[in-house]
C-alpha cells in the first residue's frame, strides 16, 4: 500500500463517520503531508499519526496527524509553527485510531525478531519453551518455563452499532537489565509505545502484564497479578499474589498492594493498600 496523505486519512475518517470537523494550518501543504507510521502522541514527530485523549495535547504535539476530542479553547495560535500539521475533531479518538492502524497499519502488527543484549539469554528461550518476540531484552536476565514476552495484548474499542474493534498492537517490550521473569508469565507488547520492566524487577509466576506497562526498578510483583494497560508501578514497589491493578493506575515507590486486591485508583507513595475495591491500610 502506498503511503497515505493527511489528506486520505480525514476523507476516511470522514467517510466512517469519525471525523467531527477536521482542522488545518495550511490547507494547501498539510493536506498532502505523508503520514508514514503511528505513535503516541508524545512521542510523535514528523510522518507520524496519533490519538488523545486529553485536547490540550496539541499544544505540545509534534506528530503531523492528531486524533482528538474538541479542543476546549481555539488552537488557531499554534498554527503558524505547525504548517505541515492537522487535527482530526473525533467524539471517540481512540475508535478512530484504531480504524485508521488497520486500513493504513496493519503490516507494523506483525511480529519482530526479539534483540538480546546476551546471547546466554538468547538460547535459553528454546529450552524454555518460551515465546519472546517484539521485544528487546537486557543482560542477566532470567526467565521462567512457558513464559510470553511481547504478544499482543487486550486492546479493543466498541464502535457506536456496539461491536467490539481491534486496537491494532503495533509496539514492543523493552526488559531492562537484571530482570526475572517467572513461569507462564506474560509481558505484553506496546499497543503504541512500549511496555517496560525496569532493572532488577521481579516479576513472579502466571501475572500478567498488560500493554503500554511501566514496572519499576526492583519493583516485585507476585504470582498471578494483573495489571491492566497503562498502569505505572513504581521504584520498589511490592504488589502481593493475585492483586489486580486496573488500566492507568499508578502505584507510587515503595507502596505495598496486598493479596487480592482490587487496585481502582492511585497508590500514593510509601503505604499499604488492601482490600476491594483497594484502600489505604497504614
Amino acid at each position: 500500500m502506498t503511503t497515505p496523505t493527511v489528506a486520505d486519512i480525514c476523507a476516511f475518517l470522514e467517510d466512517a463517520g469519525r471525523a467531527r470537523r477536521v482542522i488545518v494550518a495550511t490547507p494547501e501543504t498539510a493536506a498532502d503531508a505523508a503520514v508514514s507510521g503511528v505513535a503516541t502522541d508524545t512521542g510523535a514527530g514528523a510522518g507520524d499519526v496519533a490519538w488523545t485523549r486529553t485536547p490540550s495535547s496539541w499544544a505540545a504535539f509534534r506528530g503531523t496527524l492528531l486524533l482528538a476530542p474538541e479542543p476546549e479553547t481555539s488552537v488557531g495560535d499554534t498554527y503558524p509553527a505547525r504548517a505541515h500539521r492537522a487535527l482530526v475533531v473525533c467524539d471517540n479518538p481512540r475508535l478512530a485510531m484504531a480504524q485508521v492502524a488497520q486500513r493504513y497499519f496493519a503490516d507494523l502488527a506483525g511480529d519482530r525478531a526479539p534483540q538480546y543484549a546476551d546471547p546466554a539469554t538468547a538460547n535459553a528461550v528454546a529450552r524454555l519453551d518460551a515465546w519472546v518476540m517484539n521485544a528487546r531484552i537486557g543482560r542477566g536476565v532470567v526467565l521462567g518455563p512457558h513464559c510470553t514476552i511481547g504478544c499482543f495484548g487486550m486492546g479493543y474499542e466498541r464502535d457506536p452499532e456496539g461491536h467490539w474493534v481491534r486496537f491494532p498492537q503495533l509496539g514492543s517490550v523493552v526488559v531492562e537489565d537484571d530482570v526475572h521473569i517467572g513461569a507462564h508469565a506474560t509481558v505484553q507488547r506496546g499497543a503504541l509505545g512500549e511496555t517496560v520492566i525496569r532493572r532488577g524487577a521481579r516479576i513472579g509466576p502466571h501475572a500478567n502484564i498488560g500493554h503500554n506497562v511501566d514496572i519499576g526498578e526492583d519493583v516485585l510483583v507476585a504470582g498471578h497479578v494483573q495489571i491492566g494497560g497503562g498502569a505505572h508501578i513504581c521504584a520498589g514497589a511490592v504488589i502481593w499474589q493475585s492483586a489486580a491493578i486496573a488500566n492507568g493506575v499508578w502505584v507510587g515507590a515503595r507502596a505495598v498492594v496486598g493479596m487480592s486486591a482490587a487496585v481502582r485508583h492511585d497508590v500514593p507513595a510509601g503505604q499499604v493498600w488492601s482490600g476491594n475495591p483497594a484502600h489505604k491500610i497504614r
